[in-house]
Parts: C-alpha cells; structure tokens; sequence
C-alpha cells in the first residue's frame, strides 16, 4: 500500500511539474490569440498555455462580440479546454517569422507521418498539419502557433463536434507541442504532451 501511494505522489508530482515547465515556457511567448468559446463568447489571451484538459494565460473578461477584447480588464486564470470552441490568432496582431522558419516539413509524431506547413499570410502566422493514415487524413488547422527565436509551440486539438466529425477522431483530444529549430530551420525536434503524457516528435523541410 505504501509503494502504491508513493508511485501516485511521484506520479502527480510529475504532472505538475510538466504543468509548470510547460507554464513557463508558454509565458515566455508574447503571441496574443482570440478564444471562442462554446456558448459564443470572445476572449482575448496572451502567453496561452494548452496542458491536457487545461489552458492556462493571461485572459479578458468575456464579450458577445469580437471587438476590442485587448482593451477589456485581463487576469492570470486557468480554464478547461472542453469549455473552448477555437482558438485563433489575433487578426488584428502583425508578426514577422523568418523566412527558413516556414514552409512545408515532413513530420514523424510517435511513429504518426504527415505533413506539416507554416505560413504567414497578411501579417498573421498560420500553421496546418495533416496525417495521411490517421482517421479522414485531413488537414487540420493548428492553433496557437507561435515563433520565437529558434523556438516553435503549436497546439493540435480537437474539441468540438464539428472538429470531430471533420477529422474523424474517436474522441476529444489536444495535444500540446514545443519544439525548436536545428540546422538553419530545415529541422524542428522537440515534444508533444497528450493526456498526461510526453512524445517525441522530428520534423524535416520536405525537399
């Protein structure tokens, strides 16, 4: 009873500490993006985090409309994913990438390839990824993608009907990604968290 107990404090210990690794790296990105939630409320959020059935950032007061959400009152909260419909960038929000930093990679998640993309279309960074053999196979829009440094972080997730029956999945899932550039950005190494869990995952420009 006592190796049991021990394994689950050490096993809850390391979720938290995974939680406030990811929590920190995620508050060193400054990308601002647009919540929507399921009863169609906006938000505004800044350095946002995706951690298993959590998202935790600086976050706004909820509107009806998506309109000036920057200026709206913000306070440090942690909400559950379930309650969140998309996210996107903020459209309002230019950012510049640098040019060997996007385009088309290959990507092998935990033995999953597929094709990965970044772009930067109107001042806004967008990124996609699609699986071949999972599920329909089909391109799925990443969400809160952001680029600094030689360092990348992007969520995959699929949290609505809609998202479900598009792709395909059995469930409702989200998986959180952080990874950094290698060799002048034809290569992305880094991992991904699920359910609690971390992965590896390699991505190389496609030639």
């Amino acid at each position: 009873m006592k190796k049991i107990l021990i394994y689950s404090a050490l096993f809850a210990s390391g979720i938290v500490t995974a939680f406030i690794v990811l929590l920190i790296y995620g508050l060193s990105f400054t990308q601002n993006v647009i919540i929507q939630d399921v009863t169609k409320q906006y938000c505004h959020a800044s350095r946002l985090v995706v951690f298993g059935s959590l998202a935790a950032g600086y976050i706004s007061d909820s509107s009806k409309q998506n309109k000036d959400l920057e200026k709206l009152p913000h306070a440090f909260k942690i909400i559950p994913t379930g309650t969140i419909a998309t996210i996107f960038l903020n459209p309002f929000e230019s950012v510049y990438v640098p040019p060997q930093y996007l385009g088309v990679y290959h990507i092998n998640a935990s033995g999953h390839e597929g094709i990965l993309v970044f772009q930067v279309k109107d001042g806004v960074l967008y990124g996609s990824v699609r699986f071949p053999n999972w599920a329909n196979g089909v391109w799925e829009p990443l969400k809160g993608v952001s680029i600094k440094n030689n360092s990348i972080a992007f969520t995959r997730s699929v949290t609505t009907e809609q998202e479900r029956l598009k792709t395909g999945a059995r469930e409702y899932f989200t998986q959180y990604y952080v990874g950094t550039y290698k060799d002048n950005g034809n290569k992305i190494i880094g991992f991904y968290k699920s359910r609690g869990a971390k992965y590896l995952f390699e991505a190389y420009r496609k030639k």
